[in-house]
């Protein structure tokens, strides 16, 4: 089946269930923590039809590129999708509008956005998702489990891990090429991916962070920060790597219970489409 579909019809089905059900869910401290029992109140939002709009504020963006990297790029080869290595989905005790809400949707949703500019940047690449049961047998999940674990604590940026946001948000506005080495022990860990499920390039959420908040705006409205990277496992280096955080307030009644991702949509799409022959380091 076409990764397309199946990211949609997954995420479909989850929504689904979600509004259904009506239930809230728990704190999220982490990909697979459970968000469910809350017992909110009966919602009265649910079915309710109408366009999220969303403003922005206090944003951080960062983005660097590998020249060479990039400049190799190749568009037809396979690239291995990881689902996000750590997601954080956080919210208050009592929330009406996170009936739908997890770290499980929070994945789902972004891999939808990954999934839709993959597509129009590079339409001939394949993408294999790197999950027990679709791309990898089952007998994985326990070696995937523990890569994303090694993954997350190798060092990376300022000798600091990777799943630390501090030099991305210290490096705010900034966009920049760079060859940026990375240690030796994370480029055995791309190249035996690489090697093991025969890939040429990795995308690699590491790290999405996000909080709901039903005091903002009209509707409520949540703060956003991930570290989005490409990485060409077969040479162990880094192709380019987006740092995004922003705070996205309702101006609509409608509450922000879906498509959480897509205020990063044109922020991961401007690291795609640009031509970086032509910008300079600033």
């Amino acid at each position: 089946m076409d990764i397309r579909v199946v990211f949609r019809l997954a995420f479909f089905l989850m929504t689904c269930v979600g509004l259904l059900a009506c239930a809230g869910s728990g704190n999220g401290e982490g990909s697979s923590e459970s968000d469910s029992g809350m017992g909110d109140a009966p919602c009265t939002e649910c079915g309710a039809r109408g366009e999220i709009k969303l403003k922005l504020s206090g944003e951080r963006f960062y983005r660097e590129w590998n020249e060479v990297a990039y400049g190799r790029l190749d568009s037809t080869a396979v690239v291995g999708v990881l689902p996000t290595l750590k997601v954080t989905a956080g919210r208050p005790e009592t929330c009406r509008m996170c009936h739908s809400y997890s770290a499980d949707a929070l994945d789902f949703d972004l891999a939808h956005i990954e999934d839709s500019l993959f597509v129009k940047a590079f339409p001939k690449m394949r993408r294999e998702l790197l999950l027990p049961g679709m791309r990898l047998p089952e007998a994985d999940s326990l070696y995937m489990d523990s890569l994303s674990a090694v993954l997350l604590q190798s060092e990376f940026a300022d000798g600091k891990k990777l799943e630390d946001f501090t030099p991305w948000q210290e490096r705010d506005s900034v966009e920049q090429k760079l060859v940026r080495e990375p240690p030796k022990s994370l480029r055995n860990l791309l190249n035996e991916l690489a090697s093991r499920y025969e890939l040429r390039y990795v995308s690699m959420p590491v790290r999405l962070d996000v909080y709901m908040d039903p005091d903002l705006g009209s509707s409520g409205g949540y703060t956003w920060k991930i570290l989005w990277s490409l990485w060409d496992a077969r040479y162990g280096e880094l192709v380019f790597l987006v740092y995004s955080e922003f705070t996205a307030e309702t101006t609509s009644r409608v509450a922000p219970e879906k498509e959480w991702s897509a205020p990063f949509a044109p922020r991961l799409w401007k690291m795609f489409s640009t031509d970086l022959s032509k910008i300079e380091n600033h």
